[in-house]
């Protein structure tokens, strides 16, 4: 017969040494979280309070925080009113970090080699060190007060959202797999995305942007320019872009061509004079409302359904040929030439006040 005293007392020993070993953790990441816990939160004492940590030397009973063989593998501290400073320098096994929606003011992944997904949006946060980041493919750092983002070793990385910042100047010429990039609503002059072979997706619009090369982004498919200060651009050679938007520019010429599979283009709320479109052929919608055009030519253009172009100062309006085309506004211009041969499933053309 088993002696079930002596069984109990040995799983209870198990239990015992399991417990223990799971709360061993790293020395030195102990130490920098400690550090972290015991300043001031949003509005507890302690970032501890905040987070209601009753034991600051056990972090594996801390809500939030997955410690795997004696490292920090995951931190979860998302909306949890927690402030100041956060270094997590050199926790070589950390894999995700979302600290987003709190008061932070700076933070520190230096040396995070293991390190994919990183949310640090709507915080405060005015530095954010990310030196050494190898393996970071994910980078969510909106709602800021960042003025410089230093990405040049992040080299894994594919998605970034750095939009409504305090950025003048951001550099991605580096990083090769980018794929989505984010950096509305910032300050940018300057913003350099060339030879970024994988970017499929940028967003740009409401910075200060005079200017824009888009050499060896073939893979481009959504652009966003909205509201910058480029006066004049050529769209050309982008086999793979099928939206474009470059509305509120004050923008005076503009030209797109071999985009060959280009659907729609918004260009509405410029000074626009010139406007051609050539190669395009798998076009769906052009809206070039509220320029100064006195002419446009988009006959040929075999799929367009749809073109917004009134108040404009049109004096002729080519759409011959245009097989698709089912709508179009052309209200408030100076028509006297209208093209629209060959145009069989044309249904309304809302042209009132041309004179």
């Amino acid at each position: 017969m088993f002696d079930m005293k002596k069984v109990a007392l040995l799983f209870a020993v198990a239990l015992s040494s399991l417990a223990v070993n799971a709360q061993k953790i790293d020395k030195n990441e102990l130490k920098q979280l400690q550090a972290f816990l015991a300043a001031p939160a949003e509005k507890e004492a302690t970032n501890a309070q905040a987070l209601k940590i009753a034991d600051v030397k056990s972090p594996a009973t801390w809500e939030g925080v997955t410690v795997e063989n004696g490292h920090v593998t995951k931190i979860e501290w998302k909306g949890k009113k927690i402030a100041g400073d956060l270094n997590l320098s050199d926790f070589s096994m950390l894999q995700y970090v979302d600290v987003s929606r709190n008061a932070l003011t700076s933070v520190s992944f230096s040396g995070d080699v293991a390190l994919q997904d990183l949310n640090i949006s709507r915080n405060k946060i005015t530095d954010a060190d990310l030196t050494g980041c190898t393996s970071l493919v994910k980078v969510s750092a909106n709602n800021n007060r960042i003025t410089e983002f230093e990405l040049s070793g992040v080299t894994a990385l594919q998605n970034l959202n750095v939009a409504s910042n305090y950025l003048v100047a951001l550099d991605l010429s580096f990083a090769p797999t980018l794929k989505t990039v984010n950096c509305q609503s910032n300050h940018l002059e300057a913003l350099n995305v060339q030879d970024c072979k994988s970017l499929k997706n940028l967003y740009c619009g409401y910075n200060k942007l005079t200017t824009l090369n888009l050499a060896g982004v073939e893979s481009l498919q959504n652009l966003n320019i909205d509201d910058n200060a480029i006066s004049n651009l050529i769209v050309s050679g982008l086999p793979s872009l099928s939206t474009f938007v470059c509305s509120d520019n004050n923008m005076k010429t503009l030209g797109v061509r071999d985009c060959n599979v280009l659907l729609d283009i918004v260009c509405s709320y410029n000074d626009l004079t010139t406007f051609n479109v050539t190669n395009c052929p798998q076009l769906q919608f052009v809206d070039c409302s509220y320029n100064d055009l006195t002419s446009l030519t988009l006959s040929n253009q075999t799929f367009l359904q749809r073109l917004l172009c009134n108040n404009n100062e049109l004096t002729m309006l080519d759409v011959s040929f245009d097989q698709a085309l089912t709508y179009i506004n052309c209200r408030f211009n100076m028509i006297t030439d209208l093209r629209t041969i060959a145009c069989p499933n044309l249904h309304m053309i809302a042209c009132q006040w041309n004179y």
